[in-house]
């Protein structure tokens, strides 16, 4: 006895994984610059780590060129506080 399974869609939900990308992503490889409390921390976006709903919310992963010992070589950002150098 092979029952029929009904897929159920929630209205107003969107899928990331379905939905078209309507905006641009800061490309892999782009130097950029960011302000951190009194510092400006400067580095090259490997990649995004968490797609968001438009650029300034998407987040990204960036490689510090002047990280200090102690400190990750890669930090996580969001395109808005991305600047490009």
């Amino acid at each position: 006895m092979a029952r029929k399974m009904k897929v159920r869609h929630l209205r107003g939900r969107d899928d990331m994984a379905t939905k078209k990308k309507t905006f641009k992503t800061i490309r892999a490889g782009t130097k950029v610059t960011w302000h951190y409390r009194s510092a400006i921390g400067h580095g090259t976006v490997t990649g995004v780590s968490k797609m968001g709903s438009n650029a300034d919310n998407t987040m990204y992963s960036v490689r510090e060129t002047d990280h200090h010992p102690g400190e990750p070589a890669i930090v996580h950002h969001s395109g808005r506080a991305l600047s490009r150098a």
